[in-house]
């Protein structure tokens, strides 16, 4: 399921900026509901592919995925689908790759409000553009986490207690992040930095970029975390 399109993204960002384009357009507004349903499943794997808004991400779903996508124009419906092969169920909420060269660019809301169900191993990808995104993974199962972003704000909460471990790649753009991890699981950061600036409140640094906390040294759940840190400022913390 992983794409690598961070380039992409941040390519398709600066354009949206150059030409003066704001995430909004102007249009009547739509809502689209989001429900993949609890089937066999035994784990899953979901790819998100927002261009430009603002994208909010949960647990406590009582299906696989529910949620709404607020918009206001119709070549911004989302494309939802869902297949299960074996043990393993894989979902995709898309918008159209090319929408935001070929619409009139004015007053819009995309606005993306999902939660996720907790209950079953979780391989999440997330590509987000020009999006102001809040992604509270705290309380799910993850058992791989890819993250592509653009230009925009970003939030990822990681704390919590996790069961199992589970590798992590974030590609950071231009904006402002903030990565919180856990404290009582092992985390380990290998940091590739931009030309932007990090902070990492209450690691430890073991050189070469690479960053651990305290419970890393004897924890039997590590997640382990490659970033490429952009333009932006990104702040990883402990809670």
């Amino acid at each position: 399921m992983r794409k690598k399109i961070a380039g992409s993204i941040i390519a398709a960002s600066f354009l949206f900026i150059a030409t003066g384009c704001s995430p909004f357009f102007n249009g009547h507004d739509e809502s689209k509901e989001v429900l993949i349903k609890q089937d066999q499943a035994e784990e899953l794997e979901l790819e998100l592919n927002i261009g430009a808004g603002e994208l909010r991400v949960a647990s406590g779903a009582e299906e696989w995925i529910e949620g709404t996508i607020d918009y206001t124009n119709k070549k911004l419906t989302p494309d939802i689908t869902y297949k299960r092969k074996g043990d393993k169920g894989n979902a995709v909420i898309k918008q159209d790759d090319g929408v935001f060269k070929n619409i009139n660019l004015g007053e819009v809301k995309n606005i993306w409000d999902l939660r996720l169900n907790d209950e079953v191993p979780l391989d999440l990808s997330v590509n987000a553009g020009a999006s102001d995104s809040y992604l509270d993974l705290n309380g799910l199962q993850l058992s791989e986490l890819e993250v592509n972003a653009g230009v925009g704000d970003m939030t990822i909460d990681l704390s919590g207690s996790y069961k199992e471990s589970f590798d992590a790649s974030l590609h950071m753009g231009v904006g402002e992040s903030t990565i919180i991890l856990p404290k009582d699981v092992g985390v380990k950061i290998d940091s590739s930095r931009g030309i932007g600036e990090a902070e990492f409140d209450g690691f430890i640094s073991k050189g070469n970029g690479v960053y651990v906390n305290e419970a890393y040294e004897d924890a039997d759940v590590v997640i382990s975390l490659k970033t490429e840190l952009g333009i932006g400022q990104v702040h990883f913390k402990i809670e």
